[in-house]
């Protein structure tokens, strides 16, 4: 399998996102989720606009992509081996668009009736100039469309949560940063959405964080590990703001612990994990304490100065008598 260094597409385009337009082409959808059976036929729609003034030749190829890290950033590569998503596509020759002008393009996906169960993976590139999968060559005038095919069969699914930590475990002020690593060692892409779930030392809910709840985004693929960043923030501030303001702003007391719950592939398998952390405001503490310290001196006087008033009543009337 030969690798591509196409590392400009790369960095533009993440798994489940879309790269951005280039010469005034734009497409949708960027991203397309296929449940297959082994020998059907599916077509999927691509609409193209050109968005410039002058005419548009656009010229579609593709190529296969796996995980390249940990951010879900693709790593395309040309399937030498020709048996899989990348060959089952049916492109045309080039489209043409005038300016201004929108047209919907057929893909023609044929799957093999001896494809093997579980994900495959391709993306379809436009273009006005074929993608160089050696070269790495400029594809500032290139987009693309990831697909994302299951066929249907006996398939995997085995993921878990490998780490859900936040990334300080001792803070003064929120936000309270959350990392998620999620590992699929299955043979179909999941999609693990949920919620993090806080409560305080009382065990009272503080707050409840979407987890990568959109759509056709953060999915996870095969023999992969996806990291996701969740942040619990009240406020958000300018940078320069104090630690004072921090502290008042975004404040929080004591012991919180946080569950992630969340929920993937076909079977809405759950997978769930905990962490804690302490948040302690030290300026807002101290001048707490301080001022407890002089309420309980301020109360201390008074009943002394009361006690002393009766003191004195007491003695007066006795001297009376």
């Amino acid at each position: 399998m030969k690798k591509a260094s196409l590392l400009l597409v790369a960095a533009a385009i993440a798994i489940v996102g879309f790269a951005r337009p280039a010469d005034a082409l734009t497409l949708s959808p960027p991203t397309v989720e296929i449940n297959a059976k082994p020998g059907e036929t599916v077509r999927v729609v691509a609409k193209l606009f050109n968005e410039g003034t002058r005419e548009m030749v656009v010229v579609p190829s593709a190529l296969s992509f796996t995980s390249k890290n940990e951010t879900g950033q693709p790593d395309f590569y040309d399937d030498e081996s020709g048996l899989d998503l990348q060959h089952w596509i049916s492109l045309p020759e080039n489209v043409t668009l005038a300016a201004q002008e929108r047209k919907s393009v057929i893909v023609t996906i044929a799957v093999p009736a001896a494809a093997n169960p579980g994900g495959h993976y391709a993306s379809v590139f436009w273009g006005t100039t074929p993608p160089d999968a050696t070269s790495g060559t400029s594809i500032e005038s290139r987009i693309a469309m990831l697909i994302l095919v299951n066929v249907e069969g006996v398939v995997k699914e085995d993921a878990k949560i490998l780490e859900f930590k936040t990334a300080k475990s001792f803070l003064t002020h929120l936000p309270a940063d959350f990392i998620v690593r999620f590992q699929n060692n299955g043979t179909v892409h999941v999609h693990p959405a949920g919620n993090v779930i806080i409560k305080n030392m009382l065990g009272r809910q503080s707050a409840v964080l979407p987890f990568n709840i959109q759509p056709s985004t953060g999915n996870v693929l095969p023999k992969s590990i996806r990291r996701f960043d969740v942040s619990w923030i009240k406020n958000t501030l300018d940078a320069a703001a104090s630690e004072w303001s921090k502290e008042w702003h975004n404040f929080a007391w004591g012991r919180y612990t946080a569950e992630l719950v969340t929920a993937y592939g076909p079977s809405n398998k759950t997978a769930t994990a905990r962490t804690s952390f302490w948040v302690i405001p030290w300026m807002l503490t101290l001048v707490g304490l301080a001022l407890a310290a002089a309420a309980l001196m301020l109360l201390r006087f008074l009943i002394g100065a009361y006690n002393q008033s009766i003191i004195r009543k007491y003695t007066k009337s006795k001297s009376k008598k």
